[in-house]
């Protein structure tokens, strides 16, 4: 007789109830780890208390650099990783800044790591469940993190790194209308300052105006390089209103000024502890890496009264973020008739201020989100005016041999553009970086607005001759389009037009077919001086892109011209 088998629950029972104490044991050792070890990440120091799935997270703000000796207002950036969270079940998060230097309550951002901390998703403002209370310098807010979430990563406001700023310059590249990536200079710690050029590289520069861009000379004013990603971003577009802009502007952009400042983890200084603004109320005497690279190059492009430069710069935009507001904002200059270096040295000359009005004006215009913002007025930081402004207006634009004869060159319109870290454009959500890129774009068709740069039609070259050339003209009401085509004499011509450009090698030569044909046009013959005239109507209304090549037809050959775009 085969005795009946025992029961194998109680002989399990002991083991089951170890392991639920061990996993107890585990759950409450989870302690949350707060780490600043990466790129832009700032705190001086952390404390962590609590057990299970709630704990107490003190983060004392830290001053750029470790140094205790600069302003209170300068602790303005916090940002830092906390790793080490249970997966398995929610985690409370109950989060205290100490010792913050600012006193406006910003809804924090954060992103989040299913994998330990390898990869971490998109950052986004915080539920509005952690919107933070204050108490005098000490800001408090619960995160609840989610199940399955191993690691975050929170900060005051979206971070921006100087790898983000390389990953984006390095998307840019290349195209066809950024003429130059420079190096101005490097920082102490060795980091490029780059400089962007972009113009329209196939219309001469001889009638274009110079734009002067410069983002985060104040590294952690993040707004400030959304602003550039979203003027370049437009730039390069291809939209007929950009391709207007480039063929009549020249913008030259430095978009991180204070890249060591920025990978510190630094709000307001370089990795030196100076604050580089107040540095242009003796930029000639500076020694700061970042402030002769910039002076440098903005003295390269203005020249002087004697020797001025080919195209100065006409419009400067010192981009920052700021406390304190609830939209963007602009400082403009107060008018001061009787400006004098030596004896009143407040605010800029009325015509200067006149400038600064119609810019404000124009952006505004363009953009519901800076419309939403305030005109602060400014001294220019009399009486030791600390601004670019400042050493734009005093060292150029006052100057009768500047503005007079021979030269009559412009007075510079310089001004400082500041975003902020609460509210979007409706007024009732955080803002976002896609709000600045936006308010990017808008700054490029301001931009053509201020000048007066009015739509057009425009003629360009492109690609290289291959046996004949061809030039255009634009001329009456309605506008005509006048052309002349050169080559073998009475050799046969053919004219191809489409809405695009190609390279295509063709036969019997080897010259290249530039044009993606549409219509092919037959034009009779070059005259026995191997020249071709003749006009075309052109639409009196709507935007237009029209691209031309003349293909020449001599026994046993097909030569080319170059190809010719209308843009309207």
């Amino acid at each position: 007789m085969i005795p009946p088998k025992k029961p194998f629950l109680p002989f399990f029972l002991p083991s089951i109830f170890l392991l639920l104490f061990l996993g107890k044991k585990e759950l409450t050792a989870q302690t949350p780890l707060v780490s600043t070890q990466y790129e832009n990440m700032r705190i001086r120091s952390s404390q962590v208390s609590g057990s299970g799935n709630l704990w107490n997270i003190d983060l004392t703000m830290g001053d750029d650099n470790g140094n205790r000796s600069l302003p209170t207002s300068y602790r303005r950036w916090w940002h830092v990783q906390i790793g080490n969270l249970n997966p398995l079940t929610p985690t409370t998060l109950r989060i205290r800044i100490l010792r913050a230097g600012y006193s406006d309550i910003i809804l924090p951002c954060w992103s989040k790591s299913l994998d330990g901390g390898k990869s971490f998703g998109a950052w986004t403002r915080m539920p509005l469940s952690a919107l933070p209370r204050r108490s005098g310098s000490t800001h408090s807010f619960s995160l609840v993190v989610p199940k399955g979430i191993t690691t975050i990563r929170i900060a005051k406001y979206f971070p921006y790194t100087v790898s983000d700023k390389d990953r984006w310059l390095r998307g840019l590249l290349p195209h066809k209308h950024i003429r130059a990536l420079r190096v101005l200079g490097r920082t102490r710690l060795g980091r490029p300052i780059q400089m962007l050029e972009i113009t329209n590289n196939s219309v001469s520069d001889q009638n274009k105006k110079r734009v002067w861009i410069h983002a985060g000379i104040h590294p952690a004013e993040n707004t400030s390089y959304w602003v550039v990603e979203g003027l370049v971003a437009w730039l390069l577009s291809g939209k007929p209103d950009a391709e207007r802009a480039l063929r009549n502007l020249i913008f030259d952009i430095v978009p991180m000024a204070n890249p060591d400042g920025v990978y510190l983890g630094n709000y307001r200084t370089n990795s030196r502890s100076v604050n580089l603004e107040t540095q242009w109320r003796a930029p000639y005497n500076s020694t700061q890496n970042e402030i002769i690279a910039l002076r440098t190059q903005i003295e390269t492009f203005m020249g002087t009264s004697s020797r001025p430069g080919a195209h100065p710069i006409e419009a400067l935009f010192n981009l920052h973020s700021t406390h304190g507001n609830s939209y963007p904002l602009h400082f403009q200059h107060v008018a001061n008739a009787f400006f004098n270096l030596k004896t009143n040295r407040k605010g800029v000359l009325p015509s200067v201020h006149n400038k600064e009005g119609l810019w404000i004006q124009k952006f505004k215009a363009r953009s519901p989100f800076v419309a939403r913002g305030r005109t602060l007025s400014s001294t220019a930081g009399w009486p030791t005016r600390p601004f670019v402004e400042s050493m734009m207006h005093d060292r150029w634009s006052i100057d009768p041999k500047w503005t007079g004869s021979p030269n009559f060159l412009p007075q510079v319109m310089a001004i400082t553009f500041e975003g902020t870290y609460g509210y979007g454009p409706d007024g009732r959500t955080w803002n976002r970086p896609a709000d600045y890129r936006r308010v990017g774009g808008e700054m490029g068709l301001a931009l053509l607005d201020y000048f007066g740069i009015k739509q057009g039609a425009m003629l360009s070259k492109y690609g290289s001759a291959c046996g004949g050339t061809l030039t255009g003209l634009l001329s009456g009401t309605p506008k005509a389009l006048w052309i002349n085509v050169t080559g073998p004499q009475k050799a046969p011509l053919l004219l191809v037009a489409g809405g695009s450009r190609i390279q295509l090698r063709l036969p019997f030569g080897g010259c290249m077919l530039l044009t993606q044909a549409s219509v092919l046009l037959p034009a009779g013959t070059l005259n026995s001086l191997g020249s071709w005239t003749g006009s075309f109507a052109l639409p009196t209304a709507g935007r237009l892109k029209l691209n031309l090549q003349g293909l020449l037809l001599p026994p046993g050959k097909i030569l080319a011209t170059e190809g010719l775009e209308l843009l309207r």
